[in-house]
């Protein structure tokens, strides 16, 4: 099973966990698909795009979704002392941090972000 899993919703069905095409369950409502998740020690997949402000992509700058949702961000800190780490939040629960690498933070931002779903405190 992979690390990180899909969650989508599944008109009529309910909400779906997924691992690349495969179904591995279902449930009526995003909590219980968000616990199978943290049951099996995974982490929502969630969707990175480009940071836009003011109609322009800012540099080393990332946000997620999760359906249409913004929930987090990632941005490189390109001045003072911690220049060249990532600054990651999650904006549900206020989660935050600096770590050393984008995949760090990224990881951090799916993990906040599925706990804070479930209220699972993986800290």
């Amino acid at each position: 099973m992979s690390e990180r899993l899909k969650v989508r919703f599944a008109y009529q069905r309910g909400w779906q966990v997924v691992d690349g095409s495969a179904i591995l369950s279902t449930f009526q409502n995003k909590e219980g698909a968000f616990q199978f998740l943290v049951d099996r020690g995974t982490r929502v997949w969630l969707q990175w795009g480009r940071t836009v402000i003011g109609g322009q992509t800012a540099p080393f700058d990332f946000a997620a979704q999760f359906q249409q949702d913004s929930v987090g961000r990632i941005m490189k800190r390109l001045h003072g002392s911690e220049k060249g780490t990532w600054f990651w939040t999650c904006h549900e629960g206020g989660a935050r941090g600096t770590v050393k690498t984008k995949e760090e933070a990224v990881v951090e931002v799916e993990r906040a972000y599925t706990g804070c779903v479930v209220k699972a405190d993986w800290r």
